[in-house]
């Protein structure tokens, strides 16, 4: 699985608001205590957000949305709604899901930020075999009772066209090569889908669990701007040895390049180390009063890219979302990006606590990529 710490970390961050989205619409119409048990699902959502006590916090929300939810919606003898189910399927994949990924607040003082955590292949399938069954029932449900509040006559072939695509989905449960082209097929329908028929909370947990059936590792990083001359030396990133937001945005990088490939992984070297002083050198035209003092990426090729430039490069490396990130970001125009990193880079060093040492603290193996 190409899921990597932050990646996962960003899911866990949308099935909390999902649990906060179910606790949201029962709140009106229930008994003051039901309301108040209602209530607590918000700050245990902000701990499964920021991933604090993650086990237990998850298997509370599950008692909450599973139970107290469903019971308001009349349960056992009324079905839940969609909402409810997606929700409660979303808290028990995720309960079997190691704790501790990089992003999460237990992880913070990891000497490796990557660490051994790993999310396991089989919660993979999993979601896969459950989003399908779930995909076929709610076609099946769209064609065979095409009325309702919100259903217009236009949206039928709309629903047809679910089943094949559908059928395609469960196809790939069994070919695995298949699963990138049917799950962009299947994810692009539903947000068609969901944009045609109006709002609703189910297509929220639903879309979550879209994401938590694909594999960032279908998108492997790769160069955002091709080599313009011949490969020298490994790209290399300098970064601000004094900035302790620096530190952890090094940290980020060596976290998430689990979908990188090895020829464009980066190597490190805080600015005013002796091979920054190299690569100015090899650069006499370059003013070294010009250029910012957070990060500077030079490239194989010997390009120097700064800013939103840097960002975006490196961002595209990573692979998987940041990969989409990236492509995103490439699309709009530089002077905007450039002035919100200025704007972050000015306050960077009160964001964190300064270093004691230029290199941040990590495993000797990840310590291997920095420079002196």
């Amino acid at each position: 699985m190409g899921w990597t710490g932050v990646q996962y970390s960003l899911l866990r961050v949308g099935i909390a608001l999902a649990v906060v989205q179910v606790c949201l619409t029962r709140i009106d119409g229930v008994d003051p205590p039901v309301r108040t048990l209602l209530l607590l699902g918000l700050p245990g959502a902000l701990a499964l957000a920021v991933g604090w006590r993650d086990r237990a916090v998850t298997l509370n929300l599950l008692l909450l949305v599973g139970g107290l939810a469903a019971f308001v919606d009349g349960a056992p003898l009324v079905m839940p709604r969609a909402d409810v189910v997606l929700t409660a399927g979303l808290l028990m994949l995720h309960a079997c899901v190691p704790v501790t990924p990089f992003g999460s607040w237990d992880a913070r003082a990891r000497v490796d930020p990557r660490g051994e955590w790993a999310r396991p292949v089989w919660t993979g399938h999993l979601a896969w075999a459950g989003l399908g069954c779930i995909q076929l029932y709610a076609a099946y449900a769209r064609w065979g009772a095409p009325t309702g509040p919100r259903f217009e006559p236009g949206l039928a072939g709309a629903s047809l066209l679910a089943l094949p695509l559908v059928a395609f989905f469960m196809l790939a449960l069994f070919r695995v090569t298949f699963r990138p082209s049917a799950w962009i097929a299947l994810t692009l329908w539903q947000i068609g889908w969901t944009a045609a028929s109006g709002p609703d909370p189910a297509p929220f947990a639903l879309l979550l669990l879209h994401a938590f059936a694909a594999d960032p590792g279908w998108w492997p990083g790769r160069r955002l701007r091709p080599l313009t001359g011949p490969a020298t030396d490994p790209a290399c990133l300098f970064y601000d040895g004094d900035c302790g937001f620096c530190h952890r945005s090094v940290r980020f990088i060596l976290s998430e390049d689990l979908g990188t490939p090895s020829e464009l992984r980066l190597r490190f070297a805080p600015l005013g180390s002796e091979t920054f002083q190299r690569t100015l050198a090899a650069h006499p035209d370059l003013d070294p009063e010009a250029l910012p003092d957070s990060i500077l990426l030079v490239t194989e090729d010997a390009r120097m890219l700064t800013r939103s430039a840097a960002v975006l490069e490196i961002a595209s490396r990573l692979g998987g979302f940041w990969r989409l990130v990236a492509l995103v970001g490439n699309a709009l125009p530089a002077r905007p990006l450039d002035r919100a990193y200025e704007t972050l880079a000015s306050v960077r060093k009160h964001l964190f606590t300064p270093p004691a040492d230029a290199c941040p603290i990590l495993s000797p193996e990840l310590r291997a990529r920095f420079d002196a």
